[in-house]
């Protein structure tokens, strides 16, 4: 009894012992073939990963050339790598005494402006008016009246419309073409809605209105303070500077021509071939 019970021991730990190194092999087997699974999957990302960098180092290539070809090159807004920068200084409610001394500066400084004339002015000052084309500015339309109420109150265009059409031929006589450019007194928000904008749009005109408020009209006998209110306020490329026609305004001209200059500024009179949009309800139709 006890030899074969020991027989059957022996027996049975033979068996536990294959049992074992069966699953040992198989475990081995099983590692090997992850080992041989990652290595396959990390050769195939580095592979990857070393063209990867192929076609940037073409499109780097393919810059290069076009920054040599210069035929390719279009800077429209710009100069010798710099941003052109413009200023187009406006002056409203002439013309007056002071449209003469006005353009004596911008002579001497050789810019030209852009003026917003009152129609019940022109009558007196035709001269000035005749002298301001001749030297390079553009005459732009400022109502005949200036009067809120006349323009403004019974919410149409009517009035406003034929304030303009008629200070049109006024200006057209004295100049000899049609001026298109106008300025809504008191801007043109918020007493110009949408609609109004459309009537205005269908009677031919543009409209600007401002960019930077000097705030002249306002500061009689302070052109420093007038100076600086355009400094401060300088921002954009391209700035639409209202000005008045004012003894404080003409005292701080000059000043304003050279801060513009120091800061890059062009400074243009409008250009009705170039025309942009520049009212406070950036509306393209004006």
């Amino acid at each position: 009894m006890r030899r074969r019970s020991f027989s059957k021991v022996k027996k049975r730990d033979r068996i536990r012992f294959g049992r074992i190194v069966t699953l040992i092999t198989l475990m081995t087997l099983f590692v090997i073939g992850l080992l041989f699974i990652y290595a396959g999957l990390t050769d195939g990302i580095n592979r990857y990963i070393a063209a990867a960098p192929l076609p940037a180092i073409t499109e780097s290539a393919q810059l290069s050339k076009m920054e040599v070809n210069s035929d390719i090159k279009e800077e429209p807004t710009r100069f010798q790598g710099q941003v052109r920068k413009v200023a187009y200084i406006t002056f409203d409610d002439g013309p007056s005494d002071y449209t003469d001394s006005i353009l004596d500066i911008l002579r001497e400084y050789d810019v030209k402006a852009t003026f917003f004339m009152i129609g019940q002015h022109l009558n007196q000052h035709k001269d000035a008016v005749k002298r301001l084309v001749e030297e390079g500015s553009y005459p732009g339309l400022h109502s005949i009246s200036h009067d809120y109420n006349t323009l403004y109150k019974s919410g149409s265009s009517k009035s406003f419309i034929e304030e303009f059409t008629k200070e049109q031929e006024m200006v057209k006589d004295i100049v000899g073409f049609t001026p298109m450019l106008i300025r809504a007194p008191y801007g043109s928000s918020p007493q110009i809605d949408e609609a109004f904008r459309g009537d205005i749009a269908a009677a031919g005109f543009k409209m600007w209105d401002w960019t930077i408020d000097s705030l002249d009209w306002n500061l009689p006998g302070q052109p420093n303070k007038v100076v600086e209110q355009v400094k401060s306020s300088l921002r954009w490329d391209k700035e639409v500077i209202l000005l008045h026609e004012r003894e404080q305004t003409v005292q701080a001209l000059p000043r304003i021509l050279d801060l513009l200059k120091e800061k890059g500024y062009q400074i243009e009179a409008y250009d009705p071939n170039g025309h942009f949009s520049a009212n406070f309800g950036h509306d393209q139709r004006l």
